[in-house]
């Protein structure tokens, strides 16, 4: 009868070793499909080999919200990224989630790197919502400095793209020293002080304050400014500011129009900065002190589109700054790109390895060369007119 049928389901339902039978079978497949995504994976990176098992993996601790920096003078002075491995980079097209990433980059540290102690994550969200993934891996002599971002960070290279960042290490704490930087503003904050720092320069050469349009700064604000600074500013980009005004001014001077050499000055200063701005940089210092740096190198001839329009700007400034204040410029923009790291859904600025840090050698010092300033082979190469 359907009452009998009815009460022989409910007792089989509430029977303890049923029960046992089911939560056993829902945990095997579970394992088993756990380990065929294993397979999987070691199928997909042949050359990691088996990977490591979780309690390997819960070896690591994760320190969220930071990178690591190994680039700059300090490397190009050594002649190598020292102590850094390779790179395990996966594509958006592979499907894998950060918890099997992590797994990958523990076995390539503990397997395939040698002395592989630590190793940086970035995961990258494109556009679509697509997620890749790039780790890097260090030891414990790795000079390298690790620094605070704000996730999500910003992509320079692709709309709509951002990376979170975070660093796996061995142990309670990861012992990379801090970066440093170079203590200054950066980006459009940088703005303002420097402007004052040339109103300042007139104010000391002849002795007034002179107005600027756009800009109404007067001298007890500026000095407020630039009190608040601290003295990197003034060491490393003050230089570059009196050096470019002064040669745009005295291009300028005409005696009869007096005065007509401090608006020559600021107009020069500001086409300087606003080029220099653009063309950016990074962390290979080429860019800045190599023989096609984008301080001295002028656009070619402009070339005309098909609809009559000047072609797109060249991406250097030789035709906007001295090449009388080459060294100095060159120092102002090592200080910036290795300034304080700002790291966030905006903007990428500062990080750059360009000062000796605290906690390895004095790599620039003993070299004969020094913080924030071009290796001695390039530092006013003879190219320069």
């Amino acid at each position: 009868p359907a009452e009998f049928s009815f009460s022989i389901q409910r007792i089989e339902s509430n029977d303890p070793l049923a029960k046992a039978k089911s939560s056993k079978s829902s945990k095997s497949s579970k394992t088993s499909k756990a380990e065929n995504r294993v397979k999987e994976l070691e199928e997909m990176f042949p050359c990691l080999g088996p990977l490591v098992n979780q309690t390997v993996v819960d070896n690591y601790a994760e320190k969220d919200s930071t990178s690591i920096q190994n680039q700059g003078l300090i490397s190009e002075v050594i002649g190598k990224e020292a102590g850094a491995g390779t790179t395990l980079r996966v594509k958006y097209e592979q499907g894998i989630t950060k918890s099997e990433m992590i797994k990958l980059c523990v076995t390539k540290c503990e397997e395939v790197e040698e002395d592989c102690t630590t190793f940086l994550m970035r995961e990258g969200t494109n556009s679509q919502g697509e997620t890749d993934f790039r780790c890097k891996f260090y030891n414990d002599n790795s000079t390298a400095a690790q620094y605070d971002v704000k996730n999500p960070v910003i992509s320079l290279s692709e709309r709509g793209e951002f990376f979170n960042y975070s660093v796996f290490h061995k142990g309670d704490e990861l012992l990379l020293p801090a970066h440093k930087g170079c203590d200054v503003p950066v980006g459009k904050a940088l703005k303002i002080p420097i402007t004052c720092r040339a109103l300042q320069y007139v104010k000391d050469a002849a002795d007034f304050w002179p107005p600027i349009p756009g800009f109404p700064l007067s001298e007890n604000n500026c000095s407020q400014v630039l009190e608040s600074l601290a003295s990197d500013f003034e060491d490393y980009i003050a230089p570059s500011v009196n050096c470019t005004y002064s040669e745009f001014a005295a291009a300028a001077i005409d005696p009869s129009k007096p005065g007509v050499e401090i608006g020559a000055g600021f107009a020069g200063l500001d086409a300087c900065l606003t080029c220099l701005e653009k063309a950016g940089g990074n962390c290979a210092t080429d860019s800045f002190c190599g023989e096609d740096n984008v301080i001295t190198k002028t656009c070619p001839a402009a070339t005309c589109t098909l609809d009559g329009q000047n072609g797109q700007e060249c991406g250097t400034c030789g035709d906007k700054c001295p090449s009388q204040c080459l060294a100095e410029i060159q120092t102002a923009m090592l200080c910036q790109a290795g300034a304080k790291a700002v790291w966030n859904e905006e903007e990428q600025l500062g990080s750059c390895l360009h000062a000796d840090v605290d906690g390895f050698a004095n790599y620039l010092a003993d070299g004969g060369n020094g913080d924030y300033k071009c290796l001695n082979e390039t530092a006013v190469p003879n190219w320069v007119v």
